[in-house]
């Protein structure tokens, strides 16, 4: 039994819809949708629906799922959809149909931001963001600190977490995983 038909009336026992059905779905749901996730699930469901792979309710059951997981609310939605639908190859079309437009928006906006970096009012609007988001990060950290429980060894991981990613120049963003990682495994062992 294929996974739409799981759990399901003979009714709706259409085939399960191949990858290339499921990628092609989301992916012109993210390339076209402007607003981010909550604004894409509605789309996603109306689209679902239509084509018959989910009836409203069922969508609604695995978007409710899908709000527990952390992540982009439209990365679950498309993954528990597409997982749901046409299982392991649905869940890889949704992840990578839902994640792909916006990949290629930012590669062709760096790309054009690069060739027009130098041009005055561009280098205007960039210094202005720039100056904004080290305000903005430092009042987030400050709200984290204040609200969170303190220990020594989590003052202490935190510290040495935050040296390491300073020293890290282009590391960074695989120190922070292993930073993570590593805060995880503490925490378990009750930092």
């Amino acid at each position: 039994m294929n996974p739409r038909e799981a759990g399901r009336g003979p009714e709706s026992a259409a085939p399960a819809p191949g990858f290339l059905s499921v990628f092609s779905l989301f992916f012109g749901i993210s390339a076209l949708t402007i607003g981010g996730g909550y604004v894409m699930v509605p789309v996603i469901q109306r689209a679902v629906e239509k084509k018959g792979w989910l009836p409203e309710a069922e969508f609604y059951d695995l978007f409710a799922a899908a709000q527990s997981v952390p992540g982009p609310m439209a990365l679950n939605a498309a993954t528990f959809v597409g997982g749901k639908v046409a299982g392991i190859k649905g869940f890889i079309a949704g992840a990578t149909g839902i994640l792909l437009p916006p990949f290629i928006a930012i590669l062709l906006v760096s790309s054009l931001i690069g060739a027009a970096g130098e041009h005055p009012l561009l280098r205007g609007f960039l210094d202005g963001a720039f100056a904004v988001v080290p305000g903005l990060v430092a009042a987030l950290g400050l709200n984290m600190v204040r609200k969170r429980a303190w220990k020594k060894r989590r003052a202490l991981l935190t510290l040495l977490g935050s040296i390491a990613l300073i020293l890290a120049g282009p590391w960074a963003v695989p120190v922070f995983f292993i930073i993570i990682a590593l805060s995880r495994l503490a925490e378990g062992r009750g930092a």
